[in-house]
């Protein structure tokens, strides 16, 4: 679109975290004099980045917004009787308190990009994110303009795929309500022919994820006795896993039980396969911030 080149990603299913880049070409005109770019360019290079990926909790329900919305107005109509305040004669509380409601429940979107601080192209594409390649432009201008306005289309891109997946999830859990389909940790612990009954996922699990993890999911992986059954196996967690936001986390664990399966005393292995498994837990369970806090635990491995 646009000359726009996707190197890595999936448009369909975006990550959250972008990266957009351009080659500056040298502007005769700009040789001499400078400009306010200069330090933002790197080797010819200029990148902005953006990680929107904590930007799409669960936002709460447009009633929930009302209610508070409703709390506050109370709040300060009371305020005034009590200070003994009269309302202007042409002032509507309802009218206010309907159009409150209506400014509540618009979205906006935040743009929290930043410059890259990158020197090579091959730098760029080994960036865990959705990386777009913009072009070549003769100074830095113009491309500085493309690269800003791109994370804005790109948020609301992920937010929407985010809501889309959302009332999957939420159709989803009304089929199983209506069929009685959902299992609990104790059901999966009494399945011991496979990891996962077939259909299972993450949307109809009701239960103690962090439990069925330590206690079902990492003891059956480490205990396959052929790599032929764990690759089979873990195609079920990765199908059960489906609904989880980030993959990366999921693609952690594996590649942290393949390395304790061959090297059973690799305490590395041992304590990212140990904080993933922490990571997805909070999560699940909604906490952004620990889940914030055992990642950058996970980013100290990776330096």
């Amino acid at each position: 679109m646009l000359g726009i080149e996707q190197k890595k990603g999936n448009d369909d299913n975006l990550c959250g975290r972008m990266i957009a880049y351009a080659k500056i070409l040298p502007n005769p005109d700009e040789r001499d004099s400078g400009t306010p770019f200069d330090d933002m360019i790197k080797n010819g290079l200029l990148a902005l980045e953006g990680d929107f990926r904590m930007f799409s909790p669960r936002v709460p329900s447009k009633k929930a917004i009302d209610r508070a919305v409703d709390d506050k107005i109370n709040d300060m109509l009371e305020s005034m009787q009590a200070d003994g305040v009269e309302l202007p004669s042409d002032m509507d509380v309802e009218q206010m308190r309907e159009r409150l409601h209506e400014l509540s429940s618009m979205e906006v979107i935040p743009i929290p990009a930043k410059i890259g601080n990158f020197t090579r192209e091959e730098d760029i594409l080994a960036e865990d994110a959705d990386i777009y390649y913009i072009g070549e432009f003769i100074g830095a201008g113009l491309a500085h303009f493309c690269l800003t306005t791109l994370p804005i289309y790109y948020q609301a891109r992920f937010r929407e795929q985010a809501r889309k997946k959302e009332m999957d999830f939420l159709n989803d859990a009304l089929e199983q309500i209506e069929s009685g389909a959902f299992m609990d940790t104790e059901d999966l612990q009494n399945d011991s022919e496979e990891l996962f009954p077939k259909g299972l996922t993450l949307n109809t699990f009701m239960g103690d994820l962090g439990k069925l993890l330590n206690t079902r999911v990492i003891p059956f992986l480490l205990a396959l006795e052929t790599e032929e059954q764990y690759n089979e196996q873990i195609k079920l967690f990765y199908e059960f896993m489906k609904g989880y936001p980030v993959q990366a986390d999921v693609k952690l664990i594996d590649l942290a039980l393949r390395d304790l399966r061959e090297k059973r005393d690799s305490s590395m292995a041992r304590k990212l396969l140990e904080l993933g498994c922490q990571k997805i837990d909070a999560i699940y369970n909604e906490n952004p911030q620990k889940a914030r806090e055992i990642g950058q635990e996970i980013a100290k491995f990776a330096q």
